[in-house]
């Protein structure tokens, strides 16, 4: 019998150390090779993605840029991960830096194609296919991909040669005869669209994208049992996935049964529990009904069940904004940027924010950083043009809005931006190109009509802005601006019996619509029928008894017709039943002045700053009303706060230099304020009043003399004006013209504090002479 070997212990000790260690080894080395690393975690990356977990891959990706920036595959890899995500900027980001690193990775050329199309860029996604073709002329891909720019440039006929040349390349890849339909629907030729999709179909049984393609033609000619047929099969090809059950849900929407859209969307998000495309669409479906306050409710419920979902959070914030419930908008956010710090969709959140909160300065910094981390987000650049708008940096806020443009050549809100600064400006050719673009890219929104019929009018063609107005109510007949824009035009010429039968049109379609209910008060007033207007106003009144809106108007009426006491019932009314409406606290304030009930003044006055702390207007009446109650320390504040917030506001700057004149305070200050007031209001007789005496209380006779005598001359009627030129005279020694100015201050107001003054004064030069 042959015995086993044995080692003795020590020896067995010593081999199995030495296996130890040259494992050790081997690994350690294994370790500090990056290559091998590199491929390890390419590996580990790809495996994520084959189980659908892409964000778990992105971090894994990551790890191989760290170890080499410069390997393309990855940039590749990640960019692929954000494709999936529709982490759209990203991807673009991570598309060209692949790119550059291999300039003939041709996948990456068509995704990138992919995105500039999506984006609007039919013009560069042309180009890649181009340059696709050129390195890999037979590639079909970038044959269809050439198709689709030019069917978004508008080459229809070229678009229809080129996907047809795809059809050639690959006769038996159905998505070439998907693509070819596609085209051929847009020229109308439906039969042949049809025939393709059917074959397509035949092609690739278990495919999604034919069935879909062949539903929405069907749906197009309203063959809704068709369409809904084909929407069916899709679903039951794919149940898991949420494409075919929205198209489905779109279809019932045309046919307009919402019930059904409703109840499928609900049963997909129960079904599809786990796909954000699928547990999203249910609030999406609210926010394309405009209904904003089911998709509220739809996409907070979602935030609590996902909280890790950002896409969601950041939807949800964004309803918060919309619906202006601001502060819990905040949370969100900050909730969104504690999970992601520099993630630019929450800075952009977080400048809207403050925005919102009209902390445009803060706005404006976030929203740099945005535009930085992001350069090729169009929503960042729009959202800091309207930071710089909000600063009053026009040039600048224009030049972010066409940043967007340029990035996303259809974004709606940055066209209507632009065309609000250009109305703002006067510039009449840049308005008529916003409205252009906008009835092109969103003809189902009024700003592009109203913008064009504007440019015209401005520009003398009122038959075209009549023109743009017709194309409007032929486009939305329901929507009552068309009317009522018309019937301000009609208004303008006079023409007022046409003006009244538009706003009577414009009411028609939409009674409670406050502009035409304003218009035809305007009309009444104008053709001195105050006590018509009245009772319009009143009419509306009792058909809307809730509404804050109509007091205020009717507050306006009053106004006009001279009725104050009338004017101040209507707006109790107002801000009774809105605690929070500015506007009537702010006239209710005014009217209170007017009727001599300053205590009740300042008190609106201070509500409506309760409301809007940071508007210095508001910081400049308050301070007006304190200063004629005698309580000028009070309205030394308020017109403190006001240079706070606006620091060049000639009024308050005027007012506070006053105050400190007259009661001792700082006259080197006073002068500083007195000078920021005259250059703000240069032809305004009591800030030549306040310089002057500022230069007589520095003594600076001369230069405030030649400020009094402008001072007097815009306002000879003004007794403290001669008051002071007085003063100034005497100081010069030019006592005939003090006695004479003396005189006049007394004439003008003679039962006055001042005429006491100038008297003794007076007396006080009579007396040497």
């Amino acid at each position: 019998m042959i015995q086993p070997l044995r080692f003795p212990f020590a020896c067995t000790t010593r081999f199995l150390l030495a296996l130890t260690l040259q494992a050790c080894l081997v690994f350690s080395g294994c370790f500090r090779d990056p290559n091998l690393r590199k491929l390890a975690f390419v590996q580990e990356g790809d495996k994520y993605v084959a189980q659908g977990k892409f964000r778990e891959a992105l971090l894994t990706y990551g790890r191989v840029i760290q170890i080499d920036p410069r390997f393309a595959a990855a940039h590749y890899k990640l960019a692929k991960c954000h494709l999936k995500l529709a982490n759209w900027t990203p991807a673009f980001q991570e598309l060209q830096r692949a790119i550059g690193l291999e300039p003939q990775n041709w996948p990456a050329h068509l995704d990138l194609g992919q995105l500039y199309l999506a984006g609007g860029r039919a013009a560069d996604a042309r180009s890649e296919a181009k340059l696709v073709l050129q390195g890999n002329p037979g590639n079909p891909g970038a044959q269809i991909l050439l198709s689709d720019s030019d069917v978004q440039l508008g080459n229809l006929s070229t678009a229809l040669r080129e996907a047809s040349d795809a059809v050639s390349l690959a006769p038996q890849d159905a998505t070439s005869y998907v693509n070819l339909a596609g085209v051929q629907q847009r020229l109308g030729l439906f039969p042949e669209a049809e025939a393709n999709l059917i074959k397509a179909k035949n092609l690739s049984p278990a495919s999604l994208v034919p069935l879909m393609a062949l539903g929405t033609l069907y749906q197009s000619h309203k063959r809704w049992q068709d369409a809904e047929a084909q929407f069916h099969s899709a679903i039951a090809i794919a149940p898991k996935n949420a494409a075919p059950r929205a198209a489905l849900a779109a279809l019932y929407i045309a046919e307009d049964r919402q019930d059904l859209a409703e109840k499928l969307l609900f049963e997909t998000k129960t079904q599809l529990a786990g796909d954000p495309a699928a547990y999203t669409m249910l609030g999406a479906y609210y926010l394309s009904e405009g209904d904003s306050q089911h998709a509220l409710v739809e996409f907070a419920s979602l935030a609590k069940d996902h909280p890790d979902d950002l896409p969601v959070q950041r939807s949800y914030a964004e309803l918060l904004i919309f619906t202006h419930r601001i502060e819990e908008a905040a949370k969100v956010t900050e909730e969104i940027l504690r999970k992601a710090p520099e993630d630019p969709a929450a800075l952009i959140l977080r400048g809207q924010v403050l925005l919102q909160r009209e902390k445009s300065d803060e706005a404006l910094a976030v929203l740099q950083q945005a535009a930085k981390a992001a350069p090729a987000n169009p929503a960042a650049h729009y959202q800091l043009g309207m930071a710089n708008a909000a600063k009053g940096n026009t040039n600048e806020a224009e030049k972010e809005w066409s940043v967007a443009i340029e990035l996303h050549p259809n974004f709606v809100e940055a066209w209507v931006a632009f065309g609000a600064s250009a109305t703002q400006r006067g510039d009449w050719k840049e308005l008529e190109k916003a409205g252009a673009q906008l009835k092109k890219i969103a003809p189902r929104n009024p700003e592009g009509f109203l913008f064009a019929a504007a440019a015209h009018a401005n520009q003398g063609d009122a038959a075209g802005a009549v023109a743009d107005l017709n194309e409007l109510i032929r486009t939305i007949p329901d929507n009552p601006l068309g009317y009522t824009k018309l019937a301000q035009l009609r208004a303008s010429q006079q023409r007022w019996s046409e003006a009244q039968d538009f706003y009577r049109e414009a009411l028609n379609r939409a009674p409670e619509f406050l502009e035409a209910i304003q218009g035809t008060i305007d009309v009444d007033l104008r053709n001195g029928k105050p006590a018509e207007a009245r009772q319009f106003i009143e009419k509306q009144i009792e058909r809307n008894p809730s509404s804050a809106s109509l007091y205020l108007l009717k507050a306006e009426t009053d106004l006009q017709d001279k009725r104050a006491a009338d004017a101040e019932v209507s707006l109790l009314h107002c801000v009774e039943l809105d605690p929070r409406n500015v506007a009537g606290l702010v006239l209710l304030g005014q009217v209170d002045q007017e009727l001599g009930k300053p205590l009740d003044a300042s008190a609106n006055y201070q509500r409506a700053l309760a409301l809007k702390p940071d508007d210095a207007g508001l910081q400049i009446r308050l301070g007006t009303v304190l200063e004629a109650q005698g309580q000028w320390e009070m309205a030394q504040k308020a017109y403190q706060r006001a240079l706070t917030i606006r620091p060049d506001d000639a009024v308050a700057a005027n007012n506070l230099a006053y105050l400190l004149l007259e009661h001792d305070g700082n006259v080197n200050v006073a002068l500083t304020l007195a000078q920021t007031a005259r250059r703000g209001l240069p032809k305004a007789a009591n800030s030549a009043d306040t310089l002057g005496w500022a230069y007589f209380r520095n003594g600076a006779y001369s230069l405030a003399a030649q400020q009094l005598e402008e001072a007097v001359k815009s306002a000879p009627s003004n007794a403290t004006y001669h008051y002071h030129l007085a003063m100034i005279c005497q100081r010069l020694n030019d006592a005939q013209r003090a006695h004479s100015e003396l005189q006049k201050s007394i004439h003008l107001d003679p039962n006055s504090p001042l005429a006491e003054k100038a008297s003794r004064a007076l007396g006080g030069l009579s007396g040497p002479s």
